[in-house]
């Protein structure tokens, strides 16, 4: 495995360039301030000019561009593997050389759908990747640039001296473009591949596909590359090449199969994140360490494809607000220093989450109630500190930093 740099600079000052192959180049680019996630830029080289792949970071791409064109090396094809943007942002530096820009066809509605939910989208990934992005903050500065060319199931390229074969597949995205060139035994992968459990399943946004992700990998296994550059982890080892990816296909299959098995025996959703756990040697695998998603975000979107949201209890069909259930327990106890003592002592035993959830007996009703929010901040900096996962432990800032802020103001 190529070397997975940390401490990646989101505006790096110079090209941190990485030599793959004579013809293959790479640079790793920082996405968020945290490790467990970055993105690869990469790009070949041929006699007739260069063929990027996933141009990710704007700053980044401005200084290949210069690079390029110092070595008299024009840019002929942008490639996407799909459109998240640390995949597509920095497109716009090569634009004047007027390369062609390839992607899926699915692109186009991808594309459609993140202009008119751009709101929403700037909110869950200020909280996804602890950004600060206030509410009404502008566009960004480069709007996405749409593909040029798409295609349905397969597309291929010549261009000086190689061969650039192009096949759709389903995993992160539904419009992702894996690239084979069988000269060089490279195939480019984007986040089909990642340094650590895969991102099957993301509590902000829409679903991912385990079967189709799965058979992308043994379609790439296949053809027996020497070189898989992935998101965030590049393969330059075939024995590693058919060790990474066969275990993340045996684990999307296990996955998909194990809750599909359990809603077909009347298992609801709450009964799977319990029951479906990871065998031993899945669990302890370095390639799946859940430092970015984890196997409950799994489970839970796997559960989204094939389930409705009823749980199988007749109060869950309709249920009223959270509020007004919780209001009715508050009422009932009529204590509210009896639930503070009760979530603290589960805080105290470790159970963290029973504990968020004892507190929302008071939040749901009372948001602003100090004494629990001051027990909440104390439960979510324990939950900061134990929790290895990116998006779940960005959460937990997310309102650890209200509460601190509301806190604050109160004092």
């Amino acid at each position: 495995m190529l070397e997975r740099k940390t401490g990646i600079p989101l505006a790096p000052q110079e090209l941190d360039k990485q030599k793959i192959t004579s013809d293959i180049y790479t640079v790793q680019c920082g996405v968020v301030r945290q490790d467990a996630h970055t993105e690869y830029t990469s790009w070949v080289i041929t006699d007739d000019g260069v063929v990027i792949i996933d141009p990710g970071s704007y700053r980044v791409c401005t200084m290949l561009r210069e690079e390029l064109d110092k070595a008299g090396q024009p840019v002929k094809y942008l490639i996407y593997t799909h459109t998240h943007g640390d995949h597509i942002g920095g497109a716009a530096a090569f634009l004047d050389q007027e390369p062609k820009v390839i992607a899926h066809e699915n692109t186009l509605e991808r594309l459609r759908r993140y202009e008119v939910s751009a709101g929403y989208i700037r909110r869950i990934n200020s909280i996804q990747f602890h950004f600060n992005i206030p509410a009404g903050t502008p566009r960004r500065r480069f709007p996405p640039v749409y593909p040029t060319d798409t295609y349905h199931q397969e597309y291929r390229f010549e261009l000086g001296g190689k061969t650039f074969e192009l096949f759709h597949a389903k995993g992160e995205t539904d419009d992702f473009t894996v690239i084979w060139v069988p000269q060089l035994k490279a195939i480019f992968l984007g986040d089909l591949l990642e340094a650590s459990f895969p991102n099957l399943g993301n509590p902000f946004k829409v679903m991912r596909y385990a079967r189709e992700w799965a058979i992308a990998l043994e379609k790439a296994l296949a053809l027996k590359p020497e070189f898989a550059i992935g998101g965030d982890c590049i393969l330059t080892d075939n024995k590693e090449i058919n060790e990474v990816l066969s275990v993340n296909i045996e684990l999307f299959n296990y996955l998909e199969s194990s809750v599909v098995r359990a809603a077909n025996d009347g298992h609801n959703l709450e009964q799977m994140i319990e029951e479906i756990q990871l065998p031993p040697h899945l669990a302890d695998s370095p390639y799946l360490k859940q430092v970015y998603s984890r196997r409950e975000f799994a489970i839970y979107n796997i559960w989204r494809r094939y389930c409705g949201y009823f749980d199988f209890s007749p109060s869950g069909l309709l249920p009223r607000p959270k509020r007004e259930v919780a209001g009715v327990a508050r009422q009932l106890i009529d204590n509210d220093q009896a639930i503070l003592h009760r979530a603290e002592e589960l805080m105290r035993q470790g159970e963290l989450q029973l504990a968020l959830e004892t507190l929302d007996i008071i939040l749901k009703v009372d948001y602003e109630d100090t004494a629990a929010r001051r027990l909440r901040h104390e439960i979510l900096q324990k939950m900061v500190e134990t929790d290895e996962c990116l998006m779940s432990r960005n959460v937990w800032v997310h309102y650890l930093e209200e509460d601190e802020s509301f806190l604050g103001q109160e004092s």
